[in-house]
């Protein structure tokens, strides 16, 4: 079982029916046979099918303290702790697993993941080519091998290089193609996305085509009935039938950015249909659920979803975060209804045929915008969604955050793989003409990102002659509420024209945060300073990188202008929070779609 199928194992009521008399039953049998590493394997299935995850990886290092040359139980171990998002405990379980059994094409395309999560990305080629080496023809090897790019770059130079790989590989798959008959019929199995590419701060247009054509034409070798256009509903008399699928219908940026769409769209002229296809419902989950005509989790394969969808005829279909899962790019290269729509929770375009339109927002993209993009693009107005204001964050003080009382605290709240080394310079210069400067991150998951990641940082210092004096921070990865809190502490947030804040940046400017943005080439990179033109600050968007590092000092180290520019983005909240207009602007716009012929 993979991480991705630990997951659907949570998501899938009926596998835990009876869940807990299973996990009861495994703990007795562990008691009676503690010295059976069988056992134990069972005791940690029992507790992944009872929603208990957390606690499956003690049972299954116990397997391997009983059993340490059994090379399964060092996977089971691992594929757990991925799930788990541990990803060092895991990269050395599957290290051990792959050590032992090093034909295992499966174990070593997980090592290969994992490696690539650390930004270990030559340590994921090994495990995919060893992966090769065992099953030439594994379809998910030979994407890896071909597309998998390292998450934290040393240099500007480097992104070139490995974007011209990124290249070579799609034009490799392309010509292999025809030489593989037996991939077609792995197609709907592949976990392949193409997430990190948006983070390089290019156009990826043309690489977006490229393999969502590669993908569509796998597909159609397969299942070409699901690639032709469903057919409509009668449109005598009724409303509009709008369907929502999404892995992220919970509490997360997505679900606080699109929820106000199925629960804004007026009920008299819209059937709304909710399609889960992700794990761990919560609250937010249950809101949609009680809001929508129909609620639905599917857990399947992308030609099991499609047809599910496709049989409730869905007149426009929304996904509003093609990219964020892997399954997401397979059904995005599928007909699941006549109009299908992207939006920007993944902010970039899907680049399939299939998806008719991107859903974006007009204050936020460029004038040539629709050269981005391979839908046609579709402008809302506002942040694109009804968003509803955060409440004031609890106070919380510096030391309780282990912060310097009296520092200059310049927050960059991103993850660090969307902080490019062609940036790293603007920090150097503040940190250098700012003695109190100290730059405050947010801790990467997998700490192999933090570490190229602070190397480099300390490379460009040392360049500089900068004498140590803990200029850098890093906070943990923090529940909401007290990130909220810990922004509210901060004296400035830096955004990134590469990969602005979008939620990070509405945190911020709802505890009172200023921010300095620089507007970037493309909708990623100009979210916080359409925000800050929206709320009436828009001297805090610089023109350049001189005056942004300018603004920054400015605004760090002067507590007069600061408490000025709070005042006003106080002042100026409601012009961005808890509008109606995005939300009139949808229903107008679906209201087109489903119209057209």
């Amino acid at each position: 079982m993979s991480d991705k199928r630990i997951a659907a194992s949570l998501a899938n009521p009926g596998r835990r029916d009876n869940a807990a008399d299973r996990l009861s039953d495994a703990i007795e049998r562990t008691r009676a046979q503690s010295g059976s590493a069988h056992a134990w394997v069972a005791l940690g299935e029992a507790f992944i099918a009872a929603g208990q995850t957390h606690s499956a990886p003690r049972c299954f290092a116990r397997a391997t303290a009983l059993e340490p040359n059994a090379a399964v139980h060092w996977a089971r171990l691992g594929r757990v702790l991925y799930s788990l998002r541990e990803f060092q405990a895991a990269q050395d379980a599957l290290r051990r697993a792959t050590g032992l059994e090093p034909r295992s094409a499966q174990w070593q395309l997980l090592l290969g993941s994992i490696s690539t999560e650390q930004n270990d990305i030559d340590g994921a080629f090994t495990a995919y080519a060893r992966a090769r080496e065992s099953e030439p023809e594994n379809l998910q090897c030979a994407i890896a091998s071909a597309l998998s790019i390292p998450l934290v770059y040393r240099d500007s130079a480097e992104i070139e290089r490995w974007r011209s790989r990124y290249e070579a590989g799609l034009s490799f798959l392309h010509a292999e193609l025809p030489k593989h008959p037996s991939w077609p019929a792995q197609a709907l199995g592949v976990e392949w996305q193409n997430f990190s590419l948006a983070h390089q701060g290019c156009n990826d247009r043309i690489m977006q085509q490229s393999y969502a054509d590669f993908v569509a034409t796998l597909l159609a070798k397969v299942v070409p009935e699901l690639q032709t256009i469903p057919a409509r509903r009668s449109a005598v008399d009724r409303r509009i039938c709008v369907g929502f699928l999404s892995s992220e219908l919970r509490t997360c940026t997505i679900g606080d950015y699109f929820s106000s769409w199925i629960l804004g769209l007026p009920r008299d002229r819209f059937d709304i249909r909710c399609y889960f296809t992700g794990y761990l419902p919560d609250a937010l989950t249950a809101k949609l659920a009680a809001a929508s005509d129909h609620f639905e989790t599917i857990v399947g394969t992308a030609d099991f979803v499609t047809r599910r969808v496709r049989s409730d005829r869905p007149d426009v279909l929304i996904f509003p975060d093609i990219g964020m899962s892997p399954q997401s790019y397979l059904l995005a290269n599928l007909r699941l209804a006549p109009v299908q729509c992207a939006a920007w929770g993944h902010p970039v375009t899907t680049g399939s045929r299939y998806v008719d339109h991107f859903l974006s927002c007009a204050e936020m993209e460029p004038r040539d915008a629709g050269s981005h993009y391979r839908e046609n693009l579709i402008l809302l107005p506002g942040l694109g969604v009804r968003y509803t204001r955060p409440s004031p964050p609890t106070p919380i003080t510096r030391a309780r955050l282990g912060l310097p009382k009296d520092a200059h605290l310049y927050v960059l709240p991103n993850r660090i793989h969307k902080l490019l080394p062609d940036r790293d310079h603007v920090l150097l210069d503040i940190v250098s003409r700012d003695p109190r400067a100290v730059l405050v991150f947010f801790d990467a998951v997998a700490p192999g990102q933090r570490h190229a990641f602070v190397d480099r940082l300390q490379r460009g210092m040392q360049a500089r002659g900068f004498e140590p004096r803990h200029q850098i921070k890093f906070l943990p990865l923090l529940p909401h509420a007290v990130f909220r809190s810990a922004l509210s502490v901060a004296d400035v947030m830096l955004d990134s024209p590469n990969f602005s804040g979008g939620s990070s940046a509405l945190d911020a400017l709802a505890s009172g945060l200023p921010i300095v943005a620089q507007e970037g080439r493309f909708m990623r990179g100009r979210q916080s300073a359409a925000m800050l033109r929206m709320i009436g600050v828009p001297e805090l968007v610089a023109e350049g990188d001189g005056q942004y590092v300018e603004l920054a000092l400015r605004v760090a180290g002067d507590g007069a202008y600061r408490a000025g520019l709070v005042e006003r983005i106080a002042t100026g909240l409601p012009r961005l929070f808890d509008r109606r207009d995005p939300i009139d602007a949808l229903a107008e716009a679906l209201k087109v779609m489903a119209a057209m012929p």
